[in-house]
């Protein structure tokens, strides 16, 4: 199944530094996830990234990493 999970993520247009993301739970979530589950596959929810205007090309890649 799919989420639109919140990481600290707005809509809006913002200048850079303005909106802090948080991409690292985004992984604390598909752990959740695979825990609560009891799931074998590492990432085992497709997750919709949006809502990053003024994020960084590090912050992009780093939410990408965790599915």
């Amino acid at each position: 199944f799919s989420i639109a999970a919140g990481f600290g993520n707005v809509h809006g247009v913002y200048k850079p530094g303005n909106v802090k993301l948080h991409p690292e739970l985004l992984d604390k979530h598909q752990k959740y996830v695979k825990d609560q589950e009891k799931l074998s596959e590492e990432k085992p929810v497709f997750l919709v990234f949006h809502g990053g205007s003024g994020s960084s090309k590090k912050e992009y890649l780093d939410a990408i990493s965790y599915g």
